[in-house]
């Protein structure tokens, strides 16, 4: 028996130290690898979890189409991305503009966004910004504000988004979603 339960302890030991290395590994190159796997994979489970949402938004938008009320239900803007680069992000039209996360979703899939980032803002928006208040652009947009999330107020935003540029890593994305996703849960937000 004792030899048996040292095998376990052998084995036990062996996975918590892969584990561990894996972790550590991940938190190492998050900034330049892992936070677009982690991007990549979180968008593809939502994409395909809200596949019957995504239908039923497709089924009314050809009714209201049909109707006339709407053009067309997707139309792309043009936003300031990360290092400055113009980025076309999708959103969706009229009455179904409630639903733009939806949308964003696929432009974290196809790596226009993230996440985790800060909010998206227009060219004219950012030409009002400082030198140190456009940092923020050091990273992609994202889905999840950590500024909303945290409880930082709307006129700190910028400070808050050019503070998470700068110090954003594998364990602060996952406090903010793990923080964001139990508000949800819970109807807070």
């Amino acid at each position: 028996m004792d030899k048996f339960l040292s095998q376990w302890y052998g084995v036990l030991a062996f996975v918590l130290f892969d584990i561990t290395a894996f972790i550590f590994i991940v938190a190492l190159t998050y900034r330049w690898f892992f936070k677009r796997i982690f991007d990549f994979f979180v968008s593809l489970v939502c994409i395909v979890a809200l596949s019957p949402l995504y239908l039923c938004i497709h089924v009314r938008a050809r009714k209201a189409k049909k109707r006339g009320e709407i053009e067309r239900i997707l139309f792309a803007e043009e936003f300031i991305g990360k290092k400055g680069k113009v980025v076309s992000l999708h959103r969706f039209s009229g009455k179904f503009g409630k639903y733009d996360g939806l949308a964003r979703l696929l432009d974290v899939f196809l790596g226009k966004m993230s996440v985790i980032g800060y909010e998206p803002l227009t060219e004219a928006e950012c030409e009002r910004l400082t030198e140190v208040e456009f940092d923020r652009h050091l990273v992609k947009a994202g889905l999840i504000h950590p500024y909303k999330v945290l409880g930082v107020e709307k006129a700190d935003m910028l400070k808050a988004d050019e503070k998470y540029a700068w110090n954003f890593s594998f364990f602060t994305d996952m406090k903010i979603f793990f923080t964001w996703l139990l508000k949800k849960i819970r109807g807070q937000d």
